[in-house]
């Protein structure tokens, strides 16, 4: 093993103490990796032990060991340089003692003992949503609208649909059991975890060995559901101590839009349910908003409605401010046609505009920072007008509003600006499609 070294600045503890397995049974080495063909295994043909020392993930330790940034991992690097905030950071501030141990555990090769610490196990993608920027990859309710909107011919159908069980051997499911005693951080997403037999197994295993108070429990989920048959998630929740439960429900949006944008949404009992899981003194509730061209303009009247419900609120810190920010922001980038881009460079001015006034107008009336929150988003809104994009966001609403019946453009009548940008345009090269 190698010893007496300094640690890398570009160490991340991931590919020490986690993996990432897809609903169709492929392995990442976490959900930021970019891009999604940088495959470390498949437990559907390999053991986790295989795995863990696979040549991509040994690659991936020899490359931060040297002090590289490993291409896969851009999305945290770029991040940091843009606002000194990153998954990577997150994740290496629960870690320390792995990060110390390094050199010590990990051979010129890469090589290192299991230590599966922290888990991101997507058994399924079994949803109940369709929303808009997904597909049948990570939901499964997705996939009737993928058949016709895509022509995939049902013969092929099953080749192009992503597993529903991700885990089918008795020697990768023998896993969790054998690892439930060590593990620090589970990470629950799907699909739907809520959804999922194996999240309720989890739980039951955990409760079993009475490990609440010594694992961080940690859930993206669109908050449709707390019971699964017969179970309340409530009940397992509330034994968790506080700092051990960490829930990010999926808010993208507020009323008609949010059941238009995350289909399968009812707006009332969202606002049920966040009120109960509010309600929970020992949980951190952290609402992410997934931001692309059609909610970008109303990010302040979508905070404004989350503060409004209690759901982003505050929480105390360290210094003068008490930090309003228990919230997060993620781009759309993939598909590319609902980035921020689409959008004509005049809203686009005008959006950073607004974002900016509402920005200063929030930190002055909470006397809180939220500047870095906004630092991506504000950085998109920079990019221009992205025609061929523009486009496909046309093309796609159509097809799918006609699939489903709704109408984007009324119940979001600002996006009408892409679709009368992309006839202006088009109407000047002479291009005569119909959009």
């Amino acid at each position: 093993m190698a010893n007496n070294k300094a640690i890398s600045p570009t160490i991340c503890a991931v590919p020490w103490t986690h993996l990432n397995i897809e609903p169709d049974g492929k392995v990442i080495p976490c959900c930021l990796t970019s891009p999604h063909k940088y495959y470390s295994g498949d437990v559907q043909t390999e053991s986790i032990e295989t795995i863990w020392n696979s040549e991509p993930q040994r690659r991936l330790r020899r490359q931060m060991m040297q002090g590289e940034e490993p291409s896969i991992c851009a999305t945290c690097f770029d991040r940091e340089r843009l606002t000194g905030e990153s998954g990577r950071i997150y994740k290496n501030k629960h870690f320390q003692d792995v990060i110390a141990r390094i050199p010590e555990i990990t051979d010129a090769e890469g090589y290192t003992p299991v230590n599966l610490l922290y888990w991101d196990f997507r058994f399924s993608n079994l949803c109940n949503f369709k929303c808009r920027s997904c597909g049948p990859r990570y939901s499964s309710a997705w996939i009737p609208d993928a058949k016709v909107i895509w022509g995939v011919p049902e013969a092929k159908a099953a080749q192009k649909v992503w597993s529903i069980q991700a885990v089918h051997d008795r020697s990768n499911l023998d896993m969790i059991t054998d690892h439930i005693d060590t593990v620090r951080r589970i990470y629950f997403a799907g699909g739907e975890p809520l959804l999922h037999d194996e999240h309720w197994a989890i739980l039951r295993l955990l409760r079993e060995r009475q490990r609440q108070n010594s694992v961080v429990v940690n859930y993206n989920t669109n908050l449709s559901m707390l019971e699964y048959h017969g179970e309340s998630v409530l009940d397992y929740w509330r034994e968790y101590p506080m700092n051990h439960l960490d829930i990010w429900p999926s808010l993208d949006e507020i009323g008609a839009r949010a059941e238009l944008i995350r289909s399968g949404t009812s707006w009332n009992t969202i606002v049920r349910h966040l009120e109960q899981v509010c309600a929970l003194e020992n949980a951190i509730v952290r609402p992410g908003i997934t931001v692309g061209a059609w909610n970008v303009q109303r990010l302040p009247e979508i905070i404004t409605e989350l503060v409004r419900l209690k759901v982003i609120r505050h929480y105390p810190g360290q210094g003068k401010h008490l930090h309003y920010n228990n919230f997060f922001l993620n781009m759309i980038t993939y598909p590319s046609y609902y980035h921020v881009h689409v959008l004509p460079d005049a809203v686009k001015d005008a959006t950073r505009h607004k974002l900016r006034a509402f920005i200063e107008t929030y930190n002055a009336q909470y006397d809180c920072r939220i500047e870095s929150l906004f630092e991506q988003v504000l950085g998109e809104l920079q990019k221009p007008f992205d025609l061929s994009d523009a486009r496909k966001f046309v093309d796609m609403t159509a097809k799918m509003d006609a699939l489903r019946q709704e109408d984007l453009y009324q119940v979001i009548p600002e996006m009408e600006c892409v679709r009368a940008s992309v006839r202006a345009m088009d109407s000047d090269l002479g291009d005569d499609r119909v959009v």
